[in-house]
Formats: structure tokens, C-alpha cells, sequence
């Protein structure tokens, strides 16, 4: 399908049941394509992003330290530098 940039305020919806259809939408302006809009894929892609988060962001992902002790490590990183304003 293709629609008009100036088509796109009033005929959203075509935009959207065409995308519902699986059909990809080509956007143009004056003539000259300005991109392409495809409808959503499967989600069987997802997991290997999450694959890269979860190791971004796993630092205690082994479960092997406790709650406590995680918190006590993040307590020590937010502490800064000085323990006392007379370190000054």
C-alpha cells in the first residue's frame, strides 16, 4: 500500500488496517518515498535481546548473595567519596 504524507492525518486508519493485514505501508511526499512502515513481527525475536540485557544488567544473577548483601553494595557505591563533611 501507499499513502501520501498529507493522506496520513486523515486516513490514519487505512494506515492501520493495512498494517493489521500485514501489509507494509510505503509513506510519500511529493512523489518520493519517505519510508516504510511494516507491521509488528513475531515475538520469537525478542528473547535474544533480552538475552544481552540480562547480561547487562545481571550483576547478582547467580543468586548467590543475598538481598542484604546487594544492598549493602549499593549502599557503598552511593556513599561517595567522603565519610565526613571535615574531610573537606
Amino acid at each position: 500500500m501507499q499513502i501520501t504524507a498529507s493522506q496520513l492525518q486523515s486516513q490514519h486508519k487505512a494506515l492501520i488496517d493495512a498494517l493489521k493485514r500485514g501489509e507494509s505501508v510505503e509513506i510519500t511526499y511529493h512523489g518520493e518515498v519517505l519510508g516504510v512502515v511494516h507491521p509488528k513481527t513475531t515475538s520469537l525475536q525478542v528473547p535474544s535481546a533480552n538475552k544481552n540485557v540480562d547480561a547487562f544488567f545481571g550483576m547478582h544473577s547467580d543468586n548467590t548473595t543475598s538481598v542484604e548483601q546487594v544492598e549493602d553494595e549499593i549502599r557503598q557505591l552511593r556513599k561517595g567519596r567522603r565519610a565526613r563533611l571535615d574531610d573537606i
